[in-house]
């Protein structure tokens, strides 16, 4: 795969930046293939997934990709080679992608704690919801310290988003990591989502079980 993006001139960070995005987008299409493959899938997991791709596509990707809020567009806020490596219109689309593959890690955590329990997919229960919350802040707190750390851009860059809410005019530093902020609109979106992410899931479990 290197030699697909060598044209680009892209440094050492930026090529691992750029095989970790396009393998994290990978892995939720792949999984669904052998999935359907071996006529294992469920129907609440793949409506949930589904309805999330849309969520994050719609809540922020496409603001955040095309700066739609006010903010400055993505090929704006990074190098000329990344932006040669994933293309702005493929920007909103791959990270859409790696967003569910965040929250099927997310269903997995939850099932793997409850594997021996009743079903946490039957009712809220705020267990369940605590194992999705820190696990969508922890990955995402990763993702603004050290993938996407030089390309969020200074307060004001990045766009307002229905799931970015407060913007840009209201972006406090919540504390650093190695010396990089996380900033508090980074993290509004996967905090917004986590009860989101867990009432679809009980929604479709329950139509699931119902049929």
């Amino acid at each position: 795969m290197y030699d697909l993006f060598k044209f680009c001139d892209l440094n050492d960070i930026e090529h691992w930046l750029v095989m970790r995005l396009y393998i994290a987008a990978s892995i939720p299409i792949i999984l669904s293939i052998y999935y359907m493959i071996k006529n294992k899938v469920s129907s609440s997991v793949a409506l949930t997934l589904i309805s999330v791709f849309f969520m994050a596509s719609v809540g922020w990707e496409l603001w955040l990709t095309y700066g739609l809020g006010g903010g400055l567009s993505v090929d704006q806020r990074r190098s000329v080679a990344l932006t040669c490596a994933i293309p702005i219109n493929l920007n909103w689309f791959l990270n859409s992608l790696a967003d569910v593959l965040v929250v099927w890690i997310g269903l997995y955590l939850v099932k793997l704690f409850y594997r021996n329990k009743k079903s946490p997919f039957l009712k809220w229960n705020w267990g369940a919801f605590s194992i999705f919350l820190l696990w969508f802040i922890a990955q995402n707190i990763y993702v603004e310290a050290f993938f996407y750390n030089f390309q969020l851009g200074s307060n004001g860059d990045l766009s307002w988003a229905p799931l970015h809410p407060l913007g840009s005019w209201f972006n406090p530093t919540i504390f650093k990591i190695a010396g990089r902020s996380i900033t508090l609109q980074a993290q509004s979106s996967w905090i917004l989502m986590t009860p989101i992410v867990y009432f679809i899931s009980i929604y479709f479990y329950k139509k699931e079980i119902r049929n």
